[in-house]
């Protein structure tokens, strides 16, 4: 009996944690540098393997919206997942939030375009995973770019087609261009979990307005917390659906509905097109981060020489980081108070990363 209630014990456990869950991370002045904003999640740090996707959102919780017209994608740097611009010299929008949907890594899988698998054009490249072939429409699926694998810039916009020939699911540049060799693209079947809803929206003359379409579903109406993401199908309803438009989209929530629109707030979205959105419960960040955040202090910053960092407990590890999110200096930490020397680096903005046991917290370097 003892063993039986164990084991209901453990599957209990692993049930909970394979629960997706998505949280609202917002860039800031403290958080970002560059291009790159770093993500501050007990889910995502020190874990390469998360099932990790984002989407941008105007006005999480109902709040003041920011823009980011630029293509994204998602950076892991050893210990933090970042959101970045895919054109390096873009720096990302201080102000501007991301829903980071956190999913069971069993629904999760990573592709990446090669020679190999390029299909009919090279604008395509070819799924090849049991849970998409010979399927169609086949599961739900949101897809984010990644930079990882081959460290390939991908500055483009994508969406799902499914080939009916090959009866294979297939990438595409919603704008015709080749996909670059060794791109890589994390790729979500369907979530999973208590509280996840799936559906499909598409886009008609009735719910556009303006520069948005109006989502109807009752799982986002009347409630500014909802959180989700989403990515587009060519095709997935049939010919009425078989659209493309070669634009930056994100959500924003109008008072009454969610809704996807343009980030360019030019002209509207194109009726026809449809996409896949998988909504799950919004999380907060643990009480310990929170913690460690008050109990980081730097002194002086700005600094032309050294800057010394203390904590309450005692420093696991500090790294820093340039202008563009790229790792340049890596110390092992020594008691609660260290003392970094600057002087023979470029005047700028650095980020430190500052590590106490499993808590992490990021903060910005001014050196003059």
């Amino acid at each position: 009996m003892k063993k039986l209630f164990t084991l209901m014990l453990l599957f209990s456990f692993l049930t909970i944690v394979a629960q997706d869950k998505i949280y609202v991370h917002t860039a800031t002045v403290e958080n970002s540098t560059g291009q790159v904003t770093y993500i501050d999640h007990p889910d995502l740090n020190n874990n390469p393997d998360a099932g990790i996707f984002f989407a941008h959102v105007w006005n999480p919780n109902g709040g003041s919206g920011v823009y980011n017209n630029n293509v994204s994608g998602l950076w892991y740097d050893g210990v933090n997942w970042t959101i970045f611009n895919e054109d390096p010299s873009v720096d990302i929008v201080e102000g501007s939030s991301y829903n980071i949907y956190i999913a069971d890594p069993a629904n999760v899988f990573t592709h990446i375009s090669t020679a190999a698998n390029q299909g009919a054009l090279d604008s395509y490249t070819v799924i090849d995973d049991e849970r998409f072939n010979n399927s169609n429409p086949g599961p739900y699926a949101i897809m984010s770019n990644y930079w990882n694998p081959n460290s390939v810039y991908n500055n483009y916009i994508y969406g799902f087609w499914y080939d009916a020939s090959a009866e294979r699911r297939n990438i595409y540049t919603e704008g015709g261009m080749p996909i670059p060799e060794g791109a890589a693209f994390k790729i979500l079947a369907n979530g999973a979990g208590d509280g996840v809803s799936r559906f499909t929206h598409e886009v008609s003359a009735e719910n556009i307005v303006g520069n948005w379409t109006v989502i109807d579903h009752a799982s986002l109406n009347g409630n500014p917390n909802a959180t989700f993401v989403f990515s587009h199908f060519w095709g997935v309803n049939g010919a009425q659906t078989e659209v493309s438009q070669d634009v930056i989209l994100g959500l924003w929530y109008d008072g009454n509905n969610w809704c996807i629109y343009r980030e360019d707030a030019t002209d509207a979205i194109t009726v026809g097109m449809a996409y896949d959105i998988i909504v799950a419960e919004q999380t907060v960040v643990s009480v310990k981060e929170i913690t460690l955040e008050a109990e980081v202090f730097v002194s002086p910053n700005p600094t032309t020489n050294f800057v010394t960092i203390t904590t309450k407990d005692n420093i696991s590890e500090i790294i820093l980081y340039n202008n563009l999110g790229r790792e340049f200096l890596r110390i092992e930490g020594v008691g609660n108070s260290m003392r970094i020397d600057l002087s023979e680096y470029s005047p700028g903005t650095y980020l430190a990363k500052v590590r106490v046991g499993d808590a992490i917290k990021t903060i910005k370097l001014i050196k003059q």
